[in-house]
């Protein structure tokens, strides 16, 4: 969740006119009742939406229905706003860091010296890393649960594998890395801070896919398969009580599967973790669970 709300964050303003919900159709109705029954329904939508980068379907989806709405109001009063000239000037700098034709050649000019230097300490630095995970799983003194210890045991050697067979400091790798980003940037078609207002919330969340998209191919190019990761995930009901729930997800992460359980609650119909229900009422002064809310900062 913490994840989609930055993307939000990184893309800022704002769009056309105030977006609804979709309606309820007695299909989408049906399709409801099914995930309330059943939360792993929920994890099978998330995995196909990220592996289909729609941003605009995982962000509704992280939300309830009557939050979703309160975001598209608060994009809507965020559009209203006046740009000043100094906002504009701001906004165009930065973009053309991404989109200019020259772009990426700035940008590793800037980034090539700096790794050349690390990747001269970059052996130190893997024997490290490496060296405080082995301590983590074979150290009683170490903060790891034994379950969690027993997951990290499983997933090191692939971890070590992966450490050592990939060349984090390859400049080659860089650039084509920020070429793809640029690309998806460019392909947008946005220039300008003026643009970006002209965007309804869903178009503005479909750019927001499209560099997602991008980042993930970026990231492949050192070895990480976020698709084919997020494809192994499986969630097993423990329990259903009511209007809470006890979850166990299992995903496979260089070739050792990693589990956790995880507390839901049920929430206008769609399952959502306790931390996060926790967060939206207090957000809204809403007390939840015998708890006293707390003021948000922003």
């Amino acid at each position: 969740m913490r994840s989609t709300m930055l993307t939000l964050s990184l893309l800022a303003c704002l769009g056309l006119a105030p977006q609804t919900l979709p309606a309820q159709t007695p299909t989408t109705v049906a399709m409801s009742a099914v995930a309330a029954a059943d939360p792993s329904v929920q994890l099978q939508d998330l995995v196909r939406q990220f592996r289909s980068n729609d941003l605009a379907a995982i962000v509704r989806g992280s939300l309830p229905p009557s939050h979703y709405q309160t975001l598209l109001d608060k994009y809507e009063e965020a559009r209203r706003k006046p740009i000043s000239d100094k906002d504009r000037a701001d906004f165009a700098e930065g973009l053309q860091k991404l989109i200019a034709a020259d772009a990426v050649d700035q940008l590793m000019a800037e980034i090539e010296p700096k790794m050349r230097e690390r990747a001269v300490q970059s052996e130190g630095m893997i024997l490290m890393g490496l060296g405080a995970m082995n301590m983590a799983v074979t150290s009683p003194d170490s903060d790891l649960t034994e379950e969690q210890r027993a997951m990290l045991k499983r997933a090191l050697p692939g971890i070590e594998a992966w450490v050592i067979e990939t060349d984090f400091f390859s400049v080659d790798t860089l650039r084509q890395a920020l070429t793809l980003v640029a690309d998806a940037a460019r392909r947008t078609g946005i220039s300008d801070l003026d643009q970006i207002r002209m965007l309804s919330f869903e178009q503005l969340l479909t750019h927001g896919g499209r560099l997602l998209g991008a980042g993930k191919q970026a990231v492949k190019l050192y070895g990480i398969d976020l698709d084919a990761i997020v494809s192994t995930a499986r969630m097993e009901v423990l329990e259903v009580e009511g209007d809470e729930a006890r979850v166990r997800t299992t995903v496979t992460v260089f070739d050792a599967p990693l589990h956790f359980e995880q507390s839901l609650v049920l929430v206008e119909g769609r399952w959502y973790t306790k931390e996060a229900a926790r967060d939206w009422n207090r957000h809204v002064h809403i007390e939840f669970d015998g708890e006293e809310p707390v003021e948000s900062e922003g």
